[in-house]
């Protein structure tokens, strides 16, 4: 991803980025459901550099019916789970733990929004560019992600909303005006989907880290 080829040049060599993909044919656009609470949807390992810590705290400030579900395991569980029940937000966030990849497609169709709400860890740690945020893309699903690593690259002004790391309140301000604006989540769930089968198809990414491996050790 970017961010780490920004890493590689920094140290003075070369890199080229050759950007790992998402398979266009198990995640797919599914039908949207009116007549119930927005579907909130996050995807990743329970550790501090995924920020659900933050989402929780957005989702606080909510004034409006949701339903968001965080699915992962990870050492945060015991913090997510006090800080729900701090903010009595048991019957509006579930937390779902770990389910197998092959379920995912379903979890995705089911949603409205995907929340990434990356921050750089206490260590220094921050994410690349996850998986999830390519397979919800494309599902279909507009994103809300921290501008950390290379998520802003992915989402590019148009296919997502990028929001400052590890601040609640912008997250909660991004959340309520797609909650408030289902042409606005039409759009940019289109504008995501358009994006990964333009750069980020499996297939193709594949093919052009075969291509890369051949000419290094042709």
């Amino acid at each position: 991803n970017p961010d780490a080829a920004a890493d590689v040049e920094r140290a003075g060599a070369t890199a080229e980025v050759v950007p790992h993909g998402v398979d266009l044919s198990r995640f797919r656009p599914g039908p949207r459901r009116a007549g119930r609470p927005l579907g909130l949807l996050a995807v990743g390992r329970l550790v501090e550099k995924k920020g659900f810590h933050v989402l929780v705290e957005a989702a606080a400030r909510l004034g409006m019916p949701f339903r968001l579900r965080i699915v992962g395991e990870g050492p945060e569980r015991a913090r997510l789970e006090e800080r729900v029940a701090h903010h009595g937000l048991g019957g509006s966030v579930e937390l779902t733990g770990a389910l197998p990849h092959d379920e995912l497609p379903a979890v995705y169709a089911s949603a409205d929004v995907f929340v990434a709400p990356s921050v750089e860890d206490a260590s220094g740690d921050r994410d690349g560019l996850p998986n999830v945020v390519l397979e919800a893309m494309a599902s279909g699903l507009p994103v809300v992600g921290g501008d950390v690593g290379a998520l802003a690259t992915a989402l590019d002004g148009t296919a997502g909303l990028v929001v400052p790391p590890g601040d609640p309140g912008a997250l909660a301000d991004s959340l309520a005006l797609l909650v408030a604006r289902p042409d606005l989540r039409e759009t940019i769930g289109r504008a995501a989907r358009a994006s990964v089968v333009r750069r980020f198809d499996l297939r193709r990414c594949g093919e052009h880290l075969v291509g890369r491996l051949r000419a290094a050790y042709a």
